[in-house]
This record gives structure tokens, C-alpha cells and sequence, in this order.
């Protein structure tokens, strides 16, 4: 019986007899391994909103420097790309 790399599953070769308990154990592995991405994704619809709020925003990104956050994007001035950012004040 061979394994798979990542999650080891069990891959009775085409020879050996297939227990359901090897059947069981592999579903349970990737019932744990789905529902621990679940719990760390975000939906779809959660991304694509995410993803399209930052290509709308001028300046989406943040960095920290010397004590103070600023934003900072890219935008094109006539034809030229700039790099901006400004401090944030809260």
C-alpha cells in the first residue's frame, strides 16, 4: 500500500484488498484538513469583495516607519507611474 505525500492517506495498490476502516480513516483525515481550512479562509464572495474594494482604493497599503503608519499605492500621471503615500493620522 502506497501513502500520499502530504496528508498520508492510505492508496491500496491495485493488488490489495480495500478495508472500509482505511476508507474511514482517509475521510476523517480530510474532513479535519477541510474543516481546518474553512476555519482560516473567507468565502469567496468575502475575497472577491476584499479584492475589488482594493483595486478602487488609491492608496489599499500600509507600512510602518520611524514611529508613524502611512498608506501608500500606485497611480499613473500623465502615462508615468507614481509610487505616493501619505502619513496616517487616526
Amino acid at each position: 500500500m502506497q501513502h500520499t505525500p502530504n496528508l498520508n492517506l492510505k492508496k491500496p495498490d491495485l493488488t490489495d484488498n480495500v478495508l472500509i476502516s482505511d476508507l474511514n480513516e482517509n475521510m476523517d483525515v480530510l474532513d479535519q484538513a477541510v474543516g481546518e481550512l474553512q476555519k482560516t479562509t473567507e468565502s469567496i464572495g468575502d475575497l472577491e469583495k476584499n479584492f475589488n474594494e482594493h483595486l478602487l482604493a488609491q492608496m489599499p497599503h500600509r507600512f510602518f516607519d520611524n514611529g508613524k503608519w502611512y498608506r501608500w499605492g500606485f497611480r499613473t500621471e500623465n502615462g508615468e507611474p507614481q509610487f505616493i503615500y501619505e502619513e496616517v493620522i487616526e
